[in-house]
């Protein structure tokens, strides 16, 4: 018996007894505090995250592969929108000019008629002013003719007198 006494007083004092003691108060307090299932929870919620990462990881190699695909033909687009912008451009002006040499037109046809209303008016004048010399002249030659010819009076008078006779009323 004092080789049992002797062992056990070894196993009490020895760290073996010490540790095994720890591992079954850590066993029982693990079971107590559910340690497995926290353990389990906090196992399937990082499964989960990291699957969620998984998916975000594909998510945004499939938007970088997109962006990359639309950075491959943007020169492209470029290239389109700067031909329709210039054909854009090419029609306006051609536009404009067509609405200018319109205006031109119109501008030069008004002058013209400006300028014919204006000679138009000018040759009125003239003549006005032509048909008013020439009776002045004719007046003054008439008077001059019977300044220097007194029988001339009588002459005119019996035209003039006769001219009367022709009107009818």
């Amino acid at each position: 018996m004092n080789d049992i006494s002797n062992l056990w007083t070894l196993i009490l004092e020895s760290n073996t007894f010490n540790f095994i003691v720890l591992v079954v108060i850590l066993a029982v307090i693990m079971q107590k505090l559910k340690v497995a299932d926290a353990l389990e929870k906090l196992k399937t919620e990082i499964i989960t995250k990291i699957e969620d990462s998984k998916l975000a990881k594909e998510s945004a190699m499939n938007y970088f592969h997109g962006a990359k695909s639309k950075i491959e033909h943007i020169q492209d687009e470029i290239s389109e929108k700067l031909s329709l912008a210039h054909e854009r451009a090419e029609n306006i002006a051609r536009s404009i000019e067509e609405v200018t040499r319109r205006k031109i037109s119109q501008i030069e046809n008004n002058a013209k008629k400006v300028v014919e209303a204006e000679e138009k008016t000018l040759f009125t004048s003239l003549t006005l002013e032509t048909a008013n010399s020439s009776v002045d002249l004719a007046r003054k030659f008439v008077k001059l003719k019977l300044q220097q010819d007194p029988s001339l009076h009588d002459k005119y008078i019996d035209e003039s007198i006769d001219e009367l006779d022709k009107v009818t009323i």
